[in-house]
């Protein structure tokens, strides 16, 4: 009888946990708030263990297609195999793919989820889940990109002198992290610039998908909300007006 009941509270908890964004939701929320900065090993590690938690939720806990499934595999394992490397070797390579691939890796999970979200016939908490999952997603996509874009191309962004010469571009990806968010959310502090091509370009693609982002899924969530806020009254007038017998 206990064992049963242990086996229906584990079953109700792998139920929940694999339906909603909860968990991806709280790594995500994490790695916000423990950015890389250079703080020493443990604080490190703590948000290496939220990136690999982001991995790991973004594939068994969202339900995405098999396909996609396929994808995000593909990229998400070479990508933390790159991301350990780097601690041992500071390589051109491993640096490279790592912030090439985890880009990759979020965007196509954002994607995935934001069809799931448009798809969705009704608005429930888990579409409001996915829907605040996808904005982090998106600025934190964006920051690896912007990463890799200075190590490629030096001199991209104008940056603290200190953060380019920071171990394992901790420092550089903190900042990153600060100009994505800024950018996504339209505030434009200023503190941090893009003055080449390339970065300038990405840095706009950026600023308009937060723009539109935001307009796009307010719209079509209301548009939701209210159709069925509609047909419920109609169904409710319809009762009063033929009442049953």
């Amino acid at each position: 009888m206990i064992r049963k009941a242990y086996r229906d509270i584990w079953s109700y908890i792998v139920e929940k946990c694999t339906k909603y964004f909860s968990f991806l939701l709280v790594f995500l929320i994490l790695l916000f708030v423990f950015r890389p900065y250079d703080r020493g090993g443990v604080y490190s590690s703590v948000w290496q263990f939220c990136l690999t938690g982001v991995f790991i939720s973004s594939i068994f806990n969202v339900q995405h297609t098999k396909a996609v499934t396929w994808i995000i595999v593909l990229l998400g394992v070479p990508a933390l195999v790159c991301n350990f490397l780097m601690f041992f070797y500071e390589d051109f390579i491993y640096t490279t793919l790592f912030y090439l691939l985890t880009f990759g890796f979020i965007m196509v999970c954002s994607g995935s989820i934001i069809s799931k979200v448009l798809l969705n016939a009704r608005v429930t908490m888990e579409t409001l889940r996915g829907v605040v999952c996808v904005y982090f997603m998106i600025a934190f996509g964006f920051a690896f990109l912007f990463v890799m874009i200075e190590y490629v191309v030096p001199g991209s962004f104008v940056l603290d002198p200190e953060a380019r010469n920071f171990y394992n571009h901790t420092r550089i990806l903190s900042e990153m992290m600060f100009f994505s968010f800024v950018t996504l959310l339209s505030i434009g502090f200023g503190t941090i610039n893009a003055i080449k091509d390339v970065a300038q370009t990405f840095t706009i693609i950026e600023g308009i998908i937060g723009q539109f982002y935001v307009a796009i899924l307010v719209a079509r969530l209301l548009g939701i909300y209210s159709y069925y806020a509609d047909a419920k009254q109609a169904k409710r007038s319809k009762k009063h007006v033929f009442p049953e017998h």
